[in-house]
């Protein structure tokens, strides 16, 4: 994706589960759990994801 005179990347480095009581602190589960289902070990799977910016003269990663 271009972005001015930025290039913008989003790099996947795969997933992993975490605790969803631990992500959503006092939200209700029932809300959460709706759009993030929980396993058996009431774990949600979570991204691990970083953006490369690329400009002329640097290359940052997020």
């Amino acid at each position: 994706m271009q972005f001015g005179d930025f290039e913008l990347f989003l790099i996947s480095d795969g997933t992993f589960r975490l605790d969803g009581g631990a992500m959503f602190g006092v939200v209700p589960k029932v809300l959460w759990e709706r759009t993030n289902p929980a396993d058996e070990r009431n774990r949600i799977l979570l991204g691990l994801n970083c953006l490369l910016i690329k400009s002329q003269v640097d290359l940052i990663l997020v």
